[in-house]
């Protein structure tokens, strides 16, 4: 169960099925050994403690040599120097410890990932590469390790942008082990998502759970000083409106907050329009927001920048909904006559299960219920933002969620996706995808709808396509 000890110690309030996702087995077989979440925290800690107690007797500092694995290995060199570290210099005590801060204060942030192959590939004992998810979660890339033994690219349409969820593991260990019979996964686990992966081909002498957590951390850290993890990432090149539209969404796709997950994804469109959404968690609640910029390509992707901007300083300045709602309108009217945003601001407060939005010019929220209906929130129509008086008024609505309800925020980009007959997608399609999708998650539900809008057509997307889902659990 060291899946369990490295995803509780990561974040106490990791859920049950995740621990079993990372574990890979089933929910009901976790259930079977621990009956409740209580008992499974109590064990873990019996374990630690366990293990402190072990390993109480005084000894050295372990220190990698050459007899021990490391023939061939960089010597040590001075912190920020264009090397890697010898395997096994970078835990405080044991020579298979790994700490993501430390490694960065090491390691140069391009060298990162070839740091971390080289840990995992000590501790397995057997050939180990790295895998980041493609920019569009079409598929597995190798950042680092083993050319020969293990292919550049894995095909598997798993990821919510570049990031898997826990309830798409099975499916996920299912693919490699028809493409890789024999290979041991370890999810690189942060914040209730998978960024990537460490692959072994054959099973590992020790686990590579630690090293995967610690992994996640220090390519999430160095990933801001560097672009060679976004580089792979875009196996395709970027236009630079798309590579400015890829910079304004949020770092993580998927996201825990109080009282519920999020979950967002884009579709660019061949000619990017000016979608965007956002999401942040503060201590007054979660904020969720989805838009439109007027346009395409970089006139629309600047003015997407501008309209996001100008709704995270208004946040960050403690402004609410409707002020918020407020600065951005009147930014976008003062920049001139052609530029117009549509746009759903909305607030969730977990403690009274208050979801809270203001709609501008932009079709309503969705609401699914415990039992799988999929209807519109009612909501005052509103004109975009930076269109009308620039001192008008914003119309604040809110509805109680209760667990087990979902909340879908979607762009014009999936309403209007043309499929079979020229029919439009429509909340018809929604409701479809829902129906289909492999879970209740936040994750799993725009997955599924992203994947449904996509095989609509075989025609490329007329406009982006953005979904961003608050479920609450």
């Amino acid at each position: 169960m060291s899946a369990a000890q490295a995803l509780l110690e990561g974040d106490p309030r990791v859920p049950m099925g995740e621990i079993a996702a990372a574990a890979g087995i089933s929910r009901s077989t976790l259930h079977r050994h621990f009956p409740n979440r209580e008992r499974l925290v109590r064990w873990v800690a019996e374990e630690r403690a366990r293990a402190a107690s072990d390993s109480s007797e005084p000894r050295e500092e372990a220190t990698l040599s050459p007899a021990a694995g490391a023939t061939g290995a960089a010597p040590p060199s001075a912190p920020g120097s264009a090397a890697l570290k010898p395997p096994g210099q970078l835990g405080r005590a044991e020579p298979l410890a790994l700490e993501a801060i430390h490694v960065l204060d090491e390691v140069p942030p391009h060298l990162v990932a070839d740091q971390l192959v080289a840990e995992a590939r000590r501790t397995a004992g057997v050939p180990v590469a790295l895998y980041l998810i493609d920019v569009d979660g079409s598929g597995l890339l190798r950042l680092a390790g083993d050319e020969a033994d293990l292919p550049a690219r894995l095909e598997v349409a798993l990821g919510l942008g570049q990031e898997i969820a826990p309830d798409s593991l099975p499916d996920l260990y299912a693919h490699l082990e028809a493409e890789l019979p024999g290979c041991v996964a370890a999810p690189l686990w942060l914040r209730g998502r998978a960024t990537g992966l460490l692959v072994a081909v054959g099973t590992p002498r020790n686990p590579l759970t630690e090293i995967a957590r610690q992994g996640a951390a220090a390519l999430e850290l160095a990933n801001g000083y560097t672009d060679v993890f976004e580089g792979v990432r875009r196996r395709r090149a970027t236009t630079p409106a798309a590579e400015m539209q890829l910079n304004l969404l949020p770092a993580a796709r998927i996201a825990r907050v109080a009282g519920g997950e999020f979950a967002g994804g884009l579709l660019p469109s061949k000619e990017v329009g000016g979608d965007w959404f956002d999401f942040a968690e503060n201590r007054d609640g979660a904020w969720l927001a989805i838009a439109d910029a007027a346009g395409e390509g970089p006139l629309a992707a600047g003015r997407a920048a501008v309209s996001l901007g100008a709704l995270r300083s208004a946040r960050r300045r403690g402004l609410g909904l409707e002020g918020s709602a407020l600065a951005v309108h009147q930014l976008v009217h003062d920049l001139g006559d052609d530029f117009s945003v549509a746009a759903v601001l909305a607030h969730w407060q977990a403690v009274a299960s208050v979801f809270s939005w203001v709609c501008a010019g932009h079709g309503p929220p969705l609401l699914v219920t415990r039992e799988g209906t999929v209807a519109e929130l009612t909501s005052q129509p509103e004109p975009a933002l930076g269109v009308s008086r620039r001192d008008r008024r914003f119309r604040r609505e809110q509805r109680r969620l209760r667990r087990g309800e979902r909340v879908i925020l979607h762009s014009d980009g999936v309403f209007e996706r043309r499929g079979k007959g020229d029919r439009p997608f429509g909340l018809a399609g929604i409701e479809g995808a829902v129906a289909q999708a492999r879970g209740v998650s936040a994750a799993a539900t725009a997955r599924s709808i992203q994947n449904a809008v996509g095989a609509a057509s075989p025609r490329p997307l007329e406009d982006d396509a953005t979904v961003v889902v608050l479920a609450v659990v």
